[in-house]
């Protein structure tokens, strides 16, 4: 009899949701590092008895830590939207592909989903924000990460993705949304940092596809379509999970739309071979058109999210050079050491830049190797910090502390499967290699989380 995989520790269900305590400091914090860092993830994978089939359709939780300069406090929180609670009110599954068909069938015929907010936060006019890949923004209260309302901000078609990029010379956040249909349309959003939010347009994709990331540049918003394609015959019907419902297409190419700011109804389209990625690392405009960074897969998987070791191919950070004049596109790799989760100085977010920080691994003769590096483009030097053995990183998140592209403090949530438990580490980011400054330390294992933000002191304080 074959034996059941073990679960990994990352993707089990948080287990002692609380509000923000004391968290164990070993080093010293820095001064100067005051306000909260907020990350979102997956954080019930039981429920009802039953176990959920994928982390996409979790019920996400959102984690916190508070610095202020001496001490650190935590909190780990449900995302407790309307759904779920419908869903604890009926004692079963109602929304994911854990729930009966009949019940799915309802759902759909109505319209209706579930704003789980397990991918990312999203900090806008010091309001908190759980996103996820196709749902409304779920609020959450920064103060106590007790679950608001979910909102559309008055212009929001159906869905706000979990990947929102702010250009900073625009002092404006951008999204996009996706709407399934006879045809797959994307609608494109903007948020000023000072204004009403509104909805720019919207851009017919080539096929049915998972949209996950997009770019903003100063002057152009670029989608990416992947050679994946969504069943949505099986979709509509409610048949599988996630992971039955887009298949691996490499006849199909690649596409990267390009979306001017000021003509939203003429976009240009660039053809490019098959390959996959899940997170921009950043884009600027150049002589002849935008320049895209990418963290690129040669194919598509959804099965080792959230798994300790992956055993498929590491993504390679790579260039995109789009030719608005003559329709060309060229790659270029930037670096050899495998990345994901790419992270740039938020004043040169949408501009040209040199230097970002990712999260890395490469396989080593007896185990993956896992660390959090700087890469600097222009030179080709990497500074790294290698995690000891059995500790694994996710998304740095950047604290701003000075002018330099590198002058920033590195919030990263670490997972040790020796001792199981999570903790934040506080690097510097121009001595990355020295090892954190300090470690913040919750007394369990926090789920995998994707994404992060961090809110200065007085943004998100309670």
């Amino acid at each position: 009899m074959r034996s059941e995989k073990p679960v990994s520790p990352l993707l089990r269900s948080l287990s002692r949701p609380h509000g923000f305590e004391p968290l164990r400091v070993e080093g010293r914090l820095p001064e100067s590092l005051r306000g909260t860092l907020f990350r979102a993830g997956p954080g019930l994978f039981e429920r009802f008895g039953q176990r959920i089939p994928h982390a996409f359709e979790a019920d996400g939780a959102v984690t916190a830590v508070r610095f202020d300069g001496s001490g650190a406090w935590g909190a780990s929180r449900i995302v407790e939207s309307a759904g779920y609670r419908e869903e604890q009110a009926a004692g079963r599954f109602l929304y994911s592909s854990a729930a009966s068909w009949l019940d799915r069938m309802r759902l759909v015929r109505k319209g209706l989903s579930k704003s789980t907010g397990n991918t990312s936060t999203f900090l806008w006019k010091n309001r908190l924000f759980a996103l996820m890949e196709n749902s409304l923004l779920q609020e959450m209260d920064p103060a106590t990460l007790e679950t608001l309302a979910s909102t559309d901000l008055g212009v929001v078609s159906g869905a706000f993705s979990a990947h929102p990029h702010r250009v900073a010379s625009l002092r404006t956040t951008f999204n996009f949304g996706v709407r399934y249909g006879r045809k797959m349309e994307i609608d494109l959003y903007a948020l000023p940092d000072a204004g009403e939010p509104s909805k720019l347009g919207t851009v017919e994709a080539p096929w049915h596809s998972m949209v996950h990331d997009f770019m903003a540049t100063e002057r152009h918003l670029i989608l990416y379509v992947g050679p994946v394609k969504l069943n949505l015959l099986r979709a509509m019907l409610g048949l599988g999970d996630v992971t039955q419902l887009f298949q691996w297409k490499p006849e199909l190419g690649a596409r990267l739309i390009v979306v001017p700011l000021d003509a939203m109804d003429s976009p240009r389209t660039f053809e490019l071979a098959p390959f996959w990625t899940w997170h921009f690392a950043n884009a600027f405009e150049d002589a002849r058109g935008p320049c895209v960074d990418l963290c690129r897969y040669p194919t598509f998987s959804l099965g080792e999210i959230g798994e300790l070791e992956s055993v498929g191919p590491l993504p390679l950070l790579t260039r995109v050079k789009l030719d608005l004049k003559s329709g060309a596109a060229h790659e270029a790799r930037l670096c050899d050491i495998p990345c994901d989760f790419p992270q740039v100085h938020p004043r040169l977010h949408g501009a040209r830049y040199s230097m970002l920080f990712a999260q890395t691994e490469r396989h080593g003769p007896d185990r993956s190797i896992h660390g959090v590096t700087r890469m600097d483009l222009e030179r080709g030097v990497n500074t790294e910090w290698v995690l000891p053995d059995g500790q694994l990183p996710t998304e740095p998140v950047l604290v701003p502390r000075g002018a330099a592209q590198d002058s920033a403090f590195v919030l990263d949530l670490v997972y040790d499967a020796k001792t199981e438990h999570s903790y934040v580490a506080v690097l510097d980011g121009q001595h990355l290699d020295d090892g954190p400054l300090a470690t913040v330390h919750f007394d369990q294992t926090i789920p995998v989380t994707f994404h992060g933000s961090f809110a200065g002191e007085g943004a998100a304080s309670p």
